[in-house]
């Protein structure tokens, strides 16, 4: 459910994945109480009926101030057999879902991306059920060709559509593009997830993120792109968000300068 970045939590992560698969999840520390689905119960009826059945199913509920929501991870018999978004605003998983289809066409492309299972709307809620990664401990992609994986996604999503009062010189991205939302998992190809942002952005907007997301969280040094339209647009979206995380928003800040000169 989560792509830790800094060596300890990695390591972490992968010594309490063996031992879970040797000792069951009760091994995992932290507190235990009874979960109830409330108000996901209709929602998560309704994704049976759409990917078949499920006995467990593991809940992230999204800590940011600015986002709200939650993911399941739906389990059968132990596997997982769908990852399930659920947000009471329809338009992000409405556009995460016009990219998936558009993507299916994209596949090999140097990046793997979840297969469409469903989508649709239940109470009020708006879900979207897409295939799921391999149940390994998964790892940052650091190191990527960002400028020519951004190309890639610039040219798989040409037909997205445009909205009104867009910029006629911006051009599709992913909205989101980090090395946490490109993940390693039991091969040399990542997967790009999380497509909820994708839309469209001054050029060079995904690879100015990835380089900002990759110093704030890593470190090193930061040269400058080219990119300034795209530092600035960046800029705003980190500064609407900063309550979010405070420091890193800080660090972020400090790389899109730098990224923008």
């Amino acid at each position: 459910m989560l792509t830790f970045s800094k060596p300890l939590p990695l390591a972490a992560q992968r010594l309490l994945h063996t031992a879970t698969r040797m000792v069951g999840p009760w091994v995992l520390p932290g507190r235990r109480e009874r979960w109830e689905a409330g108000s996901w119960a209709p929602v998560l009826e309704r994704v049976q009926k759409t990917v078949g059945s499920f006995d467990g199913h593991a809940v992230y509920l999204r800590p940011q101030v600015s986002r709200e929501g939650a993911a399941f991870l739906l389990l059968r018999s132990g596997r997982p057999v769908a990852f399930l978004k659920i947000r009471a605003a329809a338009a992000g998983l409405e556009r995460e879902s016009e990219v998936l289809r558009l993507l299916e066409r994209g596949r090999g492309s140097g990046f793997r991306v979840p297969e469409l299972l469903g989508h649709g709307e239940e109470e009020g809620l708006t879900w979207l059920a897409m295939s799921p990664m391999e149940p390994v401990p998964c790892r940052p992609a650091r190191n990527v060709p960002v400028a020519e994986l951004a190309g890639r996604v610039t040219g798989l999503l040409a037909s997205l559509r445009r909205p009104d009062g867009v910029a006629a010189h911006w051009t599709p991205m992913h909205g989101d593009l980090t090395p946490w939302n490109l993940r390693l998992t039991t091969g040399p190809v990542p997967w790009l997830i999380d497509w909820e942002d994708a839309g469209y952005g001054p050029p060079g907007a995904d690879e100015v993120y990835y380089l900002a997301t990759r110093a704030a969280v890593f470190g090193g040094p930061v040269a400058p792109t080219g990119h300034a339209e795209a530092a600035r647009y960046w800029h705003a979206v980190v500064t609407a968000r900063r309550a979010d995380d405070h420091a890193l928003a800080g660090r972020l800040l400090a790389a899109l300068d730098r990224l923008g000169d």
